[in-house]
């Protein structure tokens, strides 16, 4: 017959005594504890399994809806960037137009002013030139009153005197004289 060696069970040395105090009536001691406990696991999984595991699978749907959360958060945030981004390329696009426009319209203005102010010279230069000629035909007309005056005048000392040649000569030197004086003052006036 087979006689079976428990002795490695309760850890027997070789002098067949139990190491670590485990004799064979504790080990048999121990069997309903270990019933107990394994029931007692057993109706504890069974009630709290279920609630726990419920518990956990609500946790694990919460964390997955919060990084979807995040998710949907971030794409949001992603096309918010993008719409801002584009609105600041609209906006400086419109802008860079604006400027454009706005220099565009200062330069027709400049032209405008410019023309303005060449008529406005053009009109001055005219009206001066105009003065001028007047100012030279109220000139000419003096002188020529002058030399009338003048020539009257020695027609009339001629005529008033009956002059010997040499004083007639005299007289119409001295007029001559009177003359060229009037006229190179008229001269000096018009230039």
């Amino acid at each position: 017959m087979i006689q079976l060696n428990l002795g490695w069970l309760f850890l027997l040395n070789a002098d067949s005594r139990p190491m670590f105090g485990l004799e064979l009536q504790t080990f048999i001691d121990m069997i309903p504890l270990l019933v107990n406990f394994t029931i007692f696991a057993l109706v504890m999984s069974w009630l709290l399994y279920k609630p726990v595991k419920k518990i956990l699978q609500e946790r694990a749907n919460r964390v997955e809806g919060d990084l979807n959360d995040a998710a949907l958060s971030k794409a949001s945030a992603s096309e918010l960037k993008a719409m801002y981004e584009q609105k600041v390329r609209d906006i400086e696009v419109e802008r860079d137009s604006i400027l454009s426009e706005a220099r565009k319209q200062a330069g027709e203005r400049r032209t405008q002013i410019l023309e303005d102010a060449k008529q406005e010279a053009q009109g001055v230069k005219e009206k001066a030139a105009k003065d001028i000629a007047s100012e030279r035909e109220q000139i000419k007309s003096a002188v020529v009153e002058a030399i009338v005056d003048i020539s009257a005048d020695m027609a009339e000392r001629l005529i008033s005197t009956s002059l010997d040649k040499n004083a007639h000569e005299k007289l119409f030197a001295e007029a001559m004289a009177e003359l060229e004086a009037t006229t190179a003052f008229k001269t000096e006036a018009i230039a």
